[in-house]
């Protein structure tokens, strides 16, 4: 029987987290938009933020799809692909993330900042399970 994309542990992970990803991606833009008015920033804050946190969606995704993948692999080939693909992400996002900093498109501090979004949601949903038992 085939396993449904809903079925997804990937999906399941994207469920969880998207509520933070919209959450921090809003909490940047509130913050934001005050810095513009008052003149301490531009446009690039809130353009740094989308574009952080896209990056930082599209590599949570990744990652997610590629463990599922390397599930069906053996352990060397398994370790193998997952390194690689770390390497690739990473490798990826620093590049688009240069660049747009480099072309002055976006706010270093707020397209960095959503990066660590999924450390912080697992670890609010960490501390939300273990205050229920």
């Amino acid at each position: 029987m085939k396993k449904k994309h809903t079925d997804s542990t990937t999906v399941k992970e994207i469920k969880a987290l998207l509520p933070f990803f919209l959450g921090g991606l809003a909490l940047l833009i509130i913050i934001s938009i005050p810095l513009m008015i008052g003149g301490v920033g531009n446009y690039t804050l809130i353009t740094g933020a989308v574009a952080g946190t896209l990056i930082a969606f599209i590599n949570f995704v990744l990652l997610g799809l590629s463990a599922e993948k390397s599930l069906h692999m053996g352990e060397k080939k398994s370790q193998l692909y997952m390194n690689g693909s770390y390497a690739i992400r990473y490798i990826g996002m620093f590049i688009i993330l240069g660049v747009l900093m480099y072309l002055k498109l976006v706010n270093p501090v707020t397209a960095l900042i959503p990066l660590f979004i999924p450390k912080i949601g697992y670890t609010v949903l960490a501390l939300k399970e273990k205050s229920e038992f």
